[in-house]
């Protein structure tokens, strides 16, 4: 195999109805296993992600990251819109893409999904035995949100559809993703600083998501698959002050996984602040996880 370098390059994935979801390939010098990582809920792959992915580039493995449909530089209509089964068979066929890399090795895939991420991987796991081993890094593990906003998303749903339906080239409906105090349409919390921030390192993150998302997120739920992820090895890494996704949540979710699994509670941590606290013993753990689990 030639030398790639410790380089980042642009990938396309083809999937299975035709749509092109855009990324980057952190190749490794060498033969041996890949990663493919998934951002948070309705993120870009450029927000957190290329820096974690570079460090486990350095450690040995092939790194994929990519804009889910409709987010980023990824194709799909409509734009901003989750829909949860259809990031789960397009992580099956970013998977089959990653697969046929010359610098692969096809037995070591292994999926890493931070936040949303991380309910799309584990879940994706839970049907693909071609994957390895897993990880999910402060997961998501619904989007239920408050029970006073439920009733009126779901009434501005049904009347998106009634309208789209009725009245021909009708734009689909969209909200604000995160309000002033740092709250999604249904209520769920996150930190209010993230959109500046990021607006300050560049990072273009549309500040709107489909009122659709939320109809499609509701009829959704991932515990109902999720003990299906095992014989997979999996790891939940779970921020003991999560906002975004409560700690009894993730909890919870964990007890319904078979083993073989393991669960590392980041204390003191919140939905994201991690990033920037020991960061190196934080994913050196996952690298160790990984090693074990797909001997390497």
């Amino acid at each position: 195999m030639g030398d790639y370098g410790l380089t980042r390059l642009d990938a396309d994935i083809r999937t299975l109805d035709g749509v092109t979801l855009r990324g980057w390939l952190f190749p490794a010098v060498s033969r041996g296993p890949a990663m493919i990582m998934t951002p948070g809920f309705n993120f870009p792959k450029d927000a957190n992600l290329p820096d974690i992915a570079r460090w486990f580039q350095e450690h040995g493995i092939t790194v994929l990251l990519y804009d889910p449909r409709g987010v980023g530089a990824s194709d799909g209509e409509p734009r901003n819109e989750v829909d949860p089964r259809q990031q789960i068979e397009d992580l099956h066929d970013a998977v089959t893409w990653i697969k046929q890399h010359p610098l692969v090795d096809e037995t070591k895939i292994a999926l890493w999904g931070l936040c949303w991420g991380g309910n799309v991987t584990l879940a994706a796991t839970a049907f693909d035995k071609r994957v390895a081993a897993t990880i999910a890094m402060a997961p998501m593990i619904n989007t239920d949100g408050s029970a006073e906003r439920r009733k009126p998303l779901l009434e501005l749903a049904m009347h998106d559809r009634e309208s789209r339906l009725l009245q021909a080239g009708q734009s689909p409906m969209y909200l604000p993703y995160i309000d002033e105090d740092g709250n999604m349409p249904n209520g769920q919390e996150m930190a209010p600083e993230i959109v500046p921030a990021l607006e300050r390192l560049g990072i273009a993150l549309e500040n709107r998501i489909s009122v659709q998302t939320y109809y499609k997120c509701l009829g959704w739920s991932l515990l109902h698959v999720v003990k299906y992820v095992a014989p997979t090895p999996a790891m939940m890494v779970t921020p003991e002050l999560d906002e975004t996704s409560p700690l009894d949540s993730q909890l919870h979710c964990f007890t319904q996984m078979g083993y073989p699994k393991e669960l590392d509670i980041l204390k003191g941590s919140g939905h994201l602040d991690w990033m920037f606290k020991d960061l190196e013993h934080i994913l050196s753990r996952q690298f160790d996880f990984l090693k074990r689990h797909m001997k390497f």
